[in-house]
């Protein structure tokens, strides 16, 4: 069984509409290596996404 992931948790809040609202970033902490294997596989698919539309 794969161990849960943990997360760093970044919290703003910014005025929208006359009032303010409540923004949450959360972004997992990996390793070194997990983290350029997921760059790599996020740049592959934005290639295919660009190169299949860019064209039009």
């Amino acid at each position: 069984m794969p161990l849960p992931t943990k997360y760093e948790k970044e919290v703003k809040t910014v005025p929208f509409g006359g009032g303010t609202i409540r923004i949450e970033n959360r972004t997992p902490i990996l390793s070194p290596k997990d983290r350029e294997r997921r760059k790599r596989e996020v740049e592959s698919r934005l290639f295919d996404v660009f190169s299949k539309y860019g064209s039009k």
